[in-house]
């Protein structure tokens, strides 16, 4: 079986002692397809490397919405236009709102959100969507452009999930959905839609394990429980995150 990890950061610097060894584990597992999520320089050039070396590898670049504390000059957005036109990314992302963790920032989530939006629509690009505690304004902003994407680490309802497909996006699972008590993600998985759906591990971060580095060999797991959730052969569902992988970038 080949299996897709639709978000996860393999340019983070917390690989930099055994990168290599981590892309080995998870080509030899079948993980083939990756998107990789870039969100400084450093993730960026090494992101840009792997998707060189390995062309079923996709390339994301953007903004993060937790990264903008000090410095929300629009310089920022030159800098990421000009790397969109340099590296000629597959997705522009992840890129969203974030009022869990850095409510104080809403307003330049907003306006970099919007630009970045804006962008994607601009270069014909899809867009991984980061939103926290802020369903309601991700929603209104991404009606407000023609984009399609997938909204990354879902762990809303499911008539928020309706509402973002019918936007056009797919909604994608993480490893949430292997911790003790994690009910409500597992019934959205239940009724999400066979042609929406895909996986991920967002490594390395959100390991369901503790001590453990996230990397993207472990989406198995994730594969494995939303077979279960789902009622259906892992080769089924593993065919159908692939489609879905495939049509975003179609």
């Amino acid at each position: 079986m080949v299996y897709a990890d639709a978000h996860c950061h393999l340019g983070s610097r917390q690989y930099d002692g055994d990168r290599e060894d981590v892309i080995k584990r998870m080509l030899e597992k079948g993980v083939e397809d990756v998107i990789i999520i870039c969100c400084s320089r450093h993730d960026l050039e090494e992101g840009a490397r792997l998707r060189q070396a390995h062309p079923s590898f996709k390339l994301a670049v953007s903004i993060h919405p937790q990264d903008l504390e000090e410095d929300f000059s629009e310089n920022r957005l030159d800098e990421l236009r000009k790397a969109v036109r340099y590296y000629h990314p597959d997705m522009i992302g992840e890129t969203g709102l974030d009022y869990y963790s850095h409510p104080h920032t809403k307003m330049q989530q907003k306006h970099f959100f919007r630009s970045q939006l804006e962008m994607a629509s601009q270069f014909h690009l899809p867009v991984n969507i980061h939103s926290r505690k802020a369903a309601a304004d991700t929603l209104e902003i991404l009606r407000e452009y023609p984009c399609r994407g997938i909204i990354h680490s879902y762990s809303g309802s499911i008539e928020t999930a309706r509402l973002c497909i019918k936007e056009g996006y797919m909604i994608s699972f993480g490893a949430s959905i292997l911790f003790p008590g994690a009910r409500r993600p597992k019934e959205v998985i239940a009724q999400i839609p066979a042609d929406r759906l895909l996986l991920e591990t967002d490594s390395p971060y959100q390991s369901p394990v503790i001590g453990h580095r996230h990397e993207p060999a472990d989406v198995i797991r994730i594969y494995e429980e939303t077979a279960r959730i789902r009622g259906i052969p892992a080769e089924q569902l593993a065919d159908e995150i692939r489609n879905n992988f495939r049509r975003v970038f179609a």
